[in-house]
């Protein structure tokens, strides 16, 4: 019993091209797995497949199959060695996951369970990845067909993935358990495509699981199941987007807040400057006015001045008595014409 067992887990696939090992090959001959690169590692149950964009670590159990161009291969007389192409290497599969912990990741290269975030955690059956629209999503590792790290993954992370580290998750030791202690809550089994669901689920019998939404019940089993996660799909993306909405209404209200009160300002000194303007104007007003007032004293004055003398010259008074006489004369009638 034992030794069957081991032979089963060091025994390889059929299908794992040990022979292409190094050479240009295509996973896949369509469709959003199909990737061409150099195979530079084969293992019992995945095989590692170098790209431009990144190294590629394909589950063997998933891959349909595997092309070789033999023209090409043989043309390239100095083809790139495998040891110049940084990879990880595992034992297995999830030994392979477990070596990208804390990593950004691809998870899936596309269809509708494609994924990009940070590998937070990986256990026997299920790993965790955090995303930036879905917030944590448990994979059933059973399913994922591949996972690759994209370049730069240690010196740029990217928008997308900021902060997304910190986001905390539910732990259980195998995927069917993690339903449990998701029962009753609002859950997206699935992420697009005809098999995704929506709905509170709830533990049943035998293993099954029933996912309420409205009016319709589904049985589901935790095997069958591709990926797992609280909440509506794209809740996170949606909550984000709300989150810079306000803040940007914020910053706008505060900018127009800014505008009407350097607009009251203006207008303050603006009214300011017109009183004191006005103010200007009046005093200068009543300063002409005054002037002019002044002016017209000393015109009637000198006017009175002249009838005196000429009454004074009309009753032609001697010269030293007269002149004497023509000033006490000049200023009573002066003095008396003012009086009046």
């Amino acid at each position: 019993m034992e030794k069957d067992k081991l032979n089963k887990e060091n025994s390889a696939p059929i299908s794992l091209p040990y022979s292409l090992k190094g050479k240009n090959v295509t996973i896949y001959r369509g469709g959003p797995e199909s990737k061409t690169g150099r195979l530079i590692d084969v293992q019992s149950d995945y095989i590692a497949l170098g790209t431009e964009n990144g190294v590629i670590y394909y589950q063997a159990e998933h891959i349909k199959s595997i092309s070789e161009d033999p023209i090409f291969n043989s043309m390239q007389s100095n083809l790139i060695q495998e040891d110049n192409i940084e990879y990880y290497q595992g034992k297995n599969f999830v030994g392979i996951m477990n070596n990208l912990k804390s990593k950004l990741v691809q998870v899936n290269q596309g269809g509708p369970e494609s994924k990009k975030g940070i590998l937070l955690d990986v256990k026997s059956d299920y790993a965790v990845v955090s995303t930036n629209d879905d917030g944590i999503v448990y994979y059933n590792i059973h399913h994922i067909k591949s996972i690759m790290t994209p370049q730069n993954n240690n010196s740029q992370i990217g928008d997308e993935v900021t902060n997304l580290v910190r986001q905390e998750y539910i732990g259980a030791p195998e995927f069917n358990q993690l339903f449990r202690q998701m029962t009753h809550g609002w859950v997206s089994i699935n992420r697009h495509g005809p098999e995704a669901l929506e709905g509170i689920l709830v533990e049943n019998t035998d293993g099954y699981f029933t996912l309420i939404n409205n009016k319709e019940l589904y049985r589901i089993h935790p095997f069958h199941v591709r990926s797992i996660s609280f909440g509506p799909k794209g809740f996170l993306k949606k909550l984000n987007n709300k989150e810079d909405d306000n803040a940007k209404n914020s910053n706008e209200k505060e900018e127009k807040n800014d505008k009407e009160n350097k607009s009251d300002k203006e207008d303050k000194n603006n009214a300011v400057d017109t009183d004191n303007s006005q103010m200007e104007k009046e005093k200068n007003s009543n300063k002409t006015n005054k002037n002019e007032e002044v002016e017209v004293d000393s015109s009637g004055e000198e006017n009175q001045l002249l009838q005196i003398n000429d009454l004074v010259e009309t009753l032609n008074i001697p010269s030293v008595a007269g002149l004497f006489i023509k000033q006490v004369v000049l200023k009573g009638m002066a003095k008396a014409l003012k009086l009046f």
